[in-house]
């Protein structure tokens, strides 16, 4: 008897976990079908040699966000515009070096804000000017976002919603 709640119990966790990595699969294929097209897009327009990685920015506008490599060697951003309808989506380029890093994004944020918990640092673009997002959580247990300029720091907005 013991012998066979122990090969139910094995049999249920194994579909459960192939039930889990399927749902998993299901739904991640839409934001990859996303990112090969917008890297796509970006390739009929510009020349790069590498692709290091794609991330998705929503705000007012969405937007997929390369981090490549182009022709010349250089480290470049690639914003791409998601849109809905047939006009062709605006594509931003900017080199890594006509900006700050993250971790200059960083340790801004860190002089300004008084925060509990750095969530995330991630690239985005709000009406034509390429962005930072900082999200964190502050000292009261908000649920923060700071956005800097790109290029310089230059502070923009700054949300903070109640837990």
């Amino acid at each position: 008897m013991k012998a066979w709640i122990i090969s139910i119990s094995v049999i249920g966790f194994t579909v459960m976990l192939g039930l889990s990595i399927y749902l998993y699969q299901v739904i991640a294929e839409p934001i990859r079908d996303r990112q090969e097209q917008a890297v796509s897009l970006a390739g009929e327009q510009l020349d790069f040699t590498e692709v290091r990685g794609v991330e998705y920015y929503h705000g007012r506008r969405s937007y997929q966000i390369i981090d490549a490599v182009d022709e010349d060697g250089n480290d470049v951003y690639i914003w791409v515009e998601e849109r809905d309808d047939e006009d062709e989506p605006n594509i931003e380029t900017r080199l890594h070096s006509d900006g700050l890093s993250k971790q200059q994004v960083i340790d801004i944020a860190q002089q300004e804000l008084t925060m509990e918990r750095l969530k995330s640092v991630q690239l985005g673009m709000i009406g034509s000017t390429p962005v930072y997002e900082v999200n964190y959580i502050d000292e009261l247990d908000r649920h923060s976002f700071y956005y800097l300029t790109f290029e310089d720091g230059t502070y923009i907005r700054h949300y903070q919603f109640l837990s």
